[in-house]
């Protein structure tokens, strides 16, 4: 399963990783350990904050199996007709928005 950061942390549970807004979690090279995946994605944690969220299982996905929208770095996501689009949210929307319109 994929998660991405919804507000930016600092994962002390991962050497002081600090994640932003857009960011994959975990991290390459970092084990996805489930305890601390249900803390971050709850507010079962320091900040009482939701830190980061599933990545839309129900996006599109191209010929070479890449899910759109995908996170290109930062806060913004490549969309399936190769536009990016800043936030996620934002991002998911207009990925509905192409995929309405190609039925």
């Amino acid at each position: 399963m994929s998660y991405v950061v919804v507000k930016d942390f600092t994962d002390l549970k991962d050497e002081g990783h600090i994640y932003r807004v857009g960011d994959t979690y975990p991290r390459e090279g970092s084990d996805l350990d489930d305890e601390r995946v249900e803390e971050l994605a709850t507010d079962v944690n320091k900040r009482k904050e939701i830190l980061i969220e599933t990545v839309e299982s129900e996006n599109k996905q191209d010929d070479d199996n890449n899910v759109y929208p995908k996170h290109s770095g930062g806060a913004y996501f490549e969309l399936s007709n190769g536009d990016k689009v800043q936030g996620k949210q934002a991002a998911n929307e207009a990925e509905k928005a192409l995929k309405e319109d190609d039925e």
